[in-house]
């Protein structure tokens, strides 16, 4: 029976000599070793033992001798007969005889090989994934914690990074990155980390670091189920988006003065042509609904060429601006003013009739609009008006404009060297 034992048992077991010579193998470690048991007896564990893990199994094998320990074990590799390596768990008890001396050893081998391959590819994959989370570091706070995240298991060093501050605070608190969310958000972003069971998330933020410097974050997580399905971890990844940011508000900055230079008058800042004209197209389509009527008013500065050739193009730029100014502060809120062209403006009294119109150019006609030049000159800025209140036979913009510039031309008068004007309807 215990001969069958030793040959059949599912590990490999040997009797090795005290030379270190196998005096018996079973088949178990014939398989592993592949030799067969004659080849295998004329050998020794040190002939098939790699190189690097001799020198300890021999330093076991003595300390054994001495009787300093019963028995070791030792994870080690094995040379096979085709040359390979092959791991093992080798375990080594010493039979001694009836006058205590040492007579042989027990040798059992199990074979470890594979449990040792999953280990090292394991490792690799570990050592590679330290090495993208640690390449992540510098813009990117990775944490893994338990389900109900009172406890943290791993946190980078983007947490260092990024907050400026220990992450030995969120091993004592894993919640306690809330605490430097900036107020606007805080309230928000509790919401989401405080339910229970916690669910996927992704949401921006912004934190202060221990500057107290704002930084944008993008953090996502999610749930890690084990093979019953059961929640086991949370994986949180927050990325630093300051930058993005950043630069997504100078576009939008740069797109927006883009958009206000593309309507806007690059001399006076009124209203251009083409805007001024979809403000018009605009009020249109609100009168056409039945909207209180608003009246549309043809601003022509009298004499302006005789300005450019007396003073220059400069003082003639200076003119349009001042009178722009002027203008723009006698008016409401709710009005449209815009430079046609040239000389040309027009304003778009909303919500005014005709009679409503002409009171408030005879207002207009008190102010003054005198351009001082230096050198002790004024120069009187004078204008005609006309203006024509909408009408349902109008039936474009380009109408609209027409009848007040002919309305405009009907009674064309200048202001006097007072700066004060005279109007037409």
């Amino acid at each position: 029976m215990f001969e069958k034992t030793f040959l059949y048992c599912a590990v490999g077991l040997a009797h090795v000599g005290l030379d270190g010579r196998f005096i018996r193998v079973n088949r178990k470690l014939c398989e592993f070793l592949g030799y067969n048991d004659k080849t295998l007896t004329t050998l020794s564990f040190q002939e098939i033992t790699a190189p690097d893990f001799l020198n300890e199994d021999i330093e076991y094998l003595t300390r054994l001798l001495k009787g300093e320990i019963d028995n070791y074990t030792l994870e080690k590799q094995y040379v096979r007969s085709d040359g390979e390596l092959v791991w093992g768990k080798l375990t080594v008890s010493l039979v001694r005889d009836k006058q205590d001396n040492p007579e042989y050893f027990i040798s059992v081998v199990e074979d470890i090989d594979d449990k040792k391959k999953i280990e090292t590819e394991l490792f690799q994959i570990d050592a590679l994934f330290s090495k993208i989370v640690s390449a992540f570091s510098e813009r990117t706070f990775i944490w893994v914690a338990s389900p109900d995240m009172s406890k943290l298991c791993y946190v980078n060093d983007g947490y260092n990074n990024i907050y400026g501050r220990s992450e030995y605070e969120l091993y004592c608190n894993p919640s306690a990155f809330i605490d430097h969310v900036h107020e606007d958000d805080v309230a928000r972003v509790s919401k989401t980390f405080n339910q229970r069971p916690l669910e996927n998330w992704d949401i921006q933020y912004r934190i202060y670091d221990s500057k107290g410097a704002i930084k944008y974050l993008h953090d996502r997580g999610s749930l890690i189920y084990d093979n019953r399905e059961l929640q086991s971890l949370i994986l949180g990844t927050a990325d630093d988006i300051t930058r993005e940011k950043s630069q997504q508000q100078a576009l939008m900055k740069a797109v927006n003065k883009l958009e206000l230079l593309s309507k806007t008058d690059t001399l006076t800042g009124l209203a251009n042509r083409r805007e001024i004209l979809a403000q018009l197209s605009n009020e249109i389509s609100r009168l056409v609904r039945g909207q209180k009527c608003s009246t549309l008013v043809y601003l022509d500065l009298n004499n302006f060429k005789d300005i450019n050739d007396s003073y220059g193009h400069k003082v003639g730029d200076d003119a349009l601006v001042y009178f722009a100014n002027t203008m723009s502060g006698l008016l409401r809120e709710s009005d449209r003013f815009g430079r046609i062209g040239g000389d040309e403006f027009v304003v778009l009294l909303y919500g005014t009739n005709e009679a409503e119109t002409e009171a408030f150019f005879r207002r207009v006609l008190t102010h003054s609009f005198v351009l001082k030049i230096g050198n002790g000159i004024s120069l009187p800025i004078s204008f005609s008006i006309g203006w024509v209140e909408w009408a349902p036979d109008i039936e474009s913009v380009q109408e609209w404009l027409d009848r007040a510039d002919e309305a405009m031309y009907r009674k064309k008068r200048s202001f006097r060297h007072s700066g004060q004007a005279e109007s037409a309807n």
